[in-house]
């Protein structure tokens, strides 16, 4: 028996036949609105590719380009330091190399590089007990390339996926299986923890995300590199191209769809603004809560779907570390010997075949090209708080440090004599970026009733139209491909109908 798709209705909000005398924003200066064909929702990889793409091959539609932060980029999250003139992506690092991300990044005039990733050693903590782990054994080291490759097998049975979320009938019981019980299922216990950054809880997401998230195009290892190690450099150049279509710092908080178009209340630096488009784009995480802040009217059809996402607390974070034993380096013998240590995986061995700590917790620590500086990858089964989520950190960086893996160092603050001031340097954040709702997430039982086939019904409903990692994978450069298909429909739906 299948379970039916439940229905949220203390959300919904019945569309609206309005005229556009009879839709007003409130404290407007100007009365007239801004017309457009297209309003695009969200500055981040999707949005941002999608509003350059249409003023690249669309020139005759006119776009504007919504985005709640002061710039573009999303989960771009690119960090200059002052004293070094370093910089460090703490967020968006490379980008998969497939037909189409190399000529954009060209079209910017962004020098790029080819290369797999790799670099630096590995190690494990245990980051709960305070302890620095040995590495795999010999004997453990095969068991985990056996079941990466056992895994890349069976990943070789969905194809598909690599181009987007519609599923063979009926959905393969593989397929919506916890990815715990599916490792159980295949032996291949020792993948969980290298698939695990990023994925929540493994034993309640579906195998599906993960295969969608961990795919082909990860272990091609083919990758493109901004040569200039500036991501934010993308959308800085996109935002110049664009212009005056983009609207930073701004958000909408009624948008109301007819038969004949979309109209949006935004509120913008300069106060609030009428915007009317032909059609509306929207590419933000298409959960409830982010809807609901922007006052969409939401469809029965589009409640119902969007009640069923799950959401993973993802947050990437820099954090200056003074004195972090794991990373550095020693003299033994009066010869100095470097570290190649360059990441750390939080790892639970204790009753866990998995490995896997128990979230929330830090996924991982990687160290920086710049002295003392960390980034630190934390996840949550569900979105947490920034505060909640940076007292964890510092609480189990406490717990290091009482342990003896952060050792006490002292700052230099009498610069006339030289000497230690004999007060400990504390571990500072210097960049927090929350990526949550990182990749929300269906339930098994809709999967399996047919969740993303109705989900695809919804482009060009009520003139609206949906890109992003909902929708697709969080990867940009598949973002991309998958958002020029979504513009193709778009434009199509303009030409016939205004």
């Amino acid at each position: 028996m299948k379970t039916s798709i439940p229905l949220t209705t203390s959300l919904l909000l019945t569309p609206t036949t309005a005229t556009t005398a009879q839709f007003q924003c409130p404290n407007t200066p100007n009365p007239s609105p801004i017309n457009v064909d297209v309003a695009i929702l969200g500055g981040g990889a999707s949005g941002t590719y999608s509003a350059l793409h249409l003023h690249n091959n669309y020139a005759n539609h006119t776009l504007a380009l919504i985005e709640a932060r002061p710039k573009l980029g999303g989960q771009v999250n690119t960090y200059h330091d002052p004293s070094t003139g370093l910089t460090v992506e703490y967020g968006v690092n490379q980008y998969t190399d497939v037909p189409g991300a190399a000529e954009f990044l060209e079209y910017l005039e962004i020098p790029y590089t080819r290369s797999g990733t790799g670099g630096g050693g590995s190690g494990y903590i245990d980051i709960q007990n305070g302890r620095i782990l040995d590495g795999p054994s010999e004997e453990e080291g095969n068991e985990a390339v056996r079941a990466i490759q056992v895994y890349r097998e069976l990943l070789g049975r969905y194809p598909e996926l690599e181009e987007g979320l519609l599923l063979p009938e009926p959905v393969p019981e593989d397929l919506v299986l916890p990815f715990t019980d599916f490792a159980r299922k295949y032996g291949i216990e020792r993948a969980a923890l290298p698939l695990s950054t990023g994925m929540g809880d493994l034993s309640t997401v579906p195998t599906l995300y993960v295969m969608k998230h961990y795919g082909a195009h990860v272990y091609r290892n083919q990758f493109l590199y901004t040569a200039r190690k500036n991501n934010q450099e993308i959308y800085d150049k996109a935002q110049a191209l664009l212009a005056d279509s983009v609207f930073l710092s701004s958000r909408p908080f009624a948008i109301r769809r007819n038969e004949n178009n979309v109209q949006l209340c935004l509120q913008t630096p300069t106060g609030t603004q009428l915007l009317q488009a032909k059609r509306l784009l929207i590419t933000i995480p298409p959960t409830l809560d982010s809807l609901k802040g922007t006052g969409l009217d939401l469809t029965p059809e589009e409640t119902a779907l969007f009640t069923n996402f799950s959401q993973i607390g993802y947050y990437s974070t820099l954090i200056r570390i003074p004195g972090f034993l794991p990373f550095l380096s020693f003299r033994q013998n009066t010869t100095d010997i470097t570290n190649n240590i360059t990441l750390l995986e939080n790892k639970s061995p204790t009753n866990n075949p998995f490995n896997l700590p128990k979230l929330p917790a830090i996924w991982n620590i990687h160290k920086t090209h710049i002295p003392d500086l960390y980034q630190v990858e934390y996840g949550a089964a569900t979105p947490l708080s920034e505060d909640i989520v940076r007292r964890n950190i510092f609480a189990d960086l406490a717990r290091l440090r009482n342990a003896g893996l952060i050792i006490a160092t002292a700052t230099d603050t009498d610069t006339s004599t030289g000497s230690d001031s004999g007060v400990e340097e504390e571990p500072m954040v210097v960049r927090f970026a929350d990526h949550s709702p990182f990749y929300p997430y269906a339930s098994p039982e809709a999967i399996k009733d047919g969740f993303y086939k109705r989900l695809a019904k919804l482009q060009g409903e009520m003139n609206t139209w949906w890109t992003g990692g909902a929708f697709h994978v969080p990867d940009s450069s598949l973002l991309w491909r998958f958002s020029e298909g979504v513009i193709a429909g778009l434009v199509e739906g303009l030409k016939g109908g205004g």
